[in-house]
């Protein structure tokens, strides 16, 4: 196997195993910070080919950073595996049995020039403030629109207030999003695109199937991977799909292999801290709070979302802890499939293409096709071994998608036909504004893009 591959892979198992009970969990806990470990991991394995090939094109040449690595000979495999293994164990040391058994050579001279390059990574963020109070108390007295604990979960803390300040890996700053529809008012439903989401998550989300037909509770159900028992969070998918996109492309080289799974994950880990940073900057309520909070006859004081898939284990209504606005799966999922089409050389997605599939669906129509970016994937959630909450065995679902545009679009809806975001918090019908995840995301894979593949490059 291509070592890239089997080191990823060694990566989500890792993964999936902290968030799976009867292993030692929570190492990574959540989406965002599994995102960064994911990100170091593969920025590791990245430069222990460039440190090899060309070291100017490594990425801590490329930030400037000092690490005092020398010249780094031998087998790239063995290099890489010093890096790999150096890093995971570090990012998660409950699985230092399972992590040393996949390695097939230790100590040899490659294999140290591996560690050092990993510890150099691991030292270059120890101080980008990842362990800056991962979890903070919900407000007291929350305002109008304020974001809240779940109804159902009334002891839940917010994840992540803090995140928005990690250190970002490509550049400082965020990329830019607008301010979410309504965004000031006291009344939110006087706006028309708030109201039109309002009215959509009400009729489409709720935990009672309502309007949502059999296909769009598959798409919910599909995208989940809300730390569900047995599979992890959305960092893990996005990987998957990766993987499932990798293997249907023309033959990659080794190089350029590490080189797309480092775009892939740094892209993610730089799309959690722009996601959050937003997230705690406007605050904005969930529907399970908004559509309770509103007076009648637009309102429902006793309205329950579908809520996050309870895989693998008992029922419970539950909404992630954080603010709604931007989805985060949006805004990571957007991502990464735009490095995909950077990668394989197509022109930026844009947020028009996306809108375009919506069209599409809403119309009762296939989505557009992009030739050459028709993928399978099967989603953990669907795979014929995953459970629902009554013990029941999920069918397994292989969904074909015609574009990367596809993929986005279905992921960002997702979180509307759970109940658990509005439809703008991942797409506004908006092209020109940029509103939403899908716009935040497709951004920052643009920006990675170009920072990896900038002179020179693997």
């Amino acid at each position: 196997m291509n070592p890239v591959l089997f080191w990823n892979s060694i990566l989500l198992e890792a993964s999936r195993r902290d968030f799976t009970r009867g292993y030692s969990n929570a190492q990574q806990p959540g989406p965002i910070r599994t995102s960064r470990a994911m990100a170091i991991v593969h920025l590791a394995i990245h430069d222990a080919v460039a440190f090899k090939n060309n070291p100017a094109a490594s990425y801590l040449e490329k930030k400037a950073v000092v690490h005092g690595i020398g010249a780094v000979t031998g087998a790239v495999e063995d290099i890489i595996a010093g890096a790999a293994v150096t890093t995971l164990l570090n990012l998660y040391p409950r699985f230092t049995d399972f992590i040393n058994d996949s390695a097939k050579k230790v100590g040899n001279a490659a294999y140290n020039h591996g560690v050092a390059i990993g510890n150099a990574m691991i030292a270059h963020r120890s101080g980008d403030g990842w362990n800056d109070a991962l979890n903070g108390a919900q407000p007291i007295s929350p305002a109008y629109s304020e974001h809240r604990a779940d109804p159902f979960a009334p002891g839940q803390p917010q994840l992540g207030p803090n995140w928005g300040e990690v250190t970002r890996f490509i550049a400082p700053g965020h990329q830019h999003m607008d301010p979410y529809p309504g965004h000031g008012s006291v009344d939110l439903l006087s706006d028309p695109d708030y109201r039109r989401d309002f009215e959509e998550v009400r009729d489409y989300g709720a935990v009672g199937r309502g309007k949502r037909d059999a296909e769009q509770q598959r798409i919910g159900v599909y995208w989940g991977y809300d730390g569900a028992n047995n599979l992890g969070v959305p960092p893990r998918l996005y990987n998957q799909v990766a993987r499932a996109i990798w293997a249907q492309t023309p033959a990659m080289s080794l190089a350029k292999t590490a080189e797309l799974f480092a775009m892939v994950n740094v892209a993610m880990a730089d799309a959690g801290i722009d996601a959050w940073h937003y997230k705690y900057e406007y605050n904005l309520w969930r529907p399970v709070i908004g559509i309770r909070n509103e007076s009648s006859p637009d309102g429902d004081p006793f309205w329950a979302p579908l809520g996050a898939p309870q895989t693998n284990g008992p029922r419970a209504t539950l909404t992630p802890n954080f603010p709604a606005y931007p989805s985060g799966h949006a805004t990571f999922g957007a991502a990464i499939l735009q490095v995909m089409r950077r990668v394989r050389g197509g022109a930026s997605i844009t947020v028009a293409d996306v809108l375009a599939v919506d069209s599409a669906i809403q119309a009762n129509n296939p989505a557009p096709a992009v030739a050459g970016e028709s993928f399978k994937f099967v989603s953990d959630e669907l795979d014929g071994v995953a459970s629902d909450p009554d013990g029941s065995v999920r069918t397994r679902v292989e969904k074909t998608f015609s574009s990367y545009a596809e993929a986005i679009w279905e992921n960002s809806v997702s979180r509307v036909y759970l109940g658990v975001h509005w439809k703008f918090d991942g797409l506004h019908h908006d092209a020109n504004k940029s509103i939403g995840g899908t716009p935040l995301g497709l951004a920052v894979g643009d920006e990675t893009f170009t920072f990896f593949n900038s002179a020179p490059s693997l």
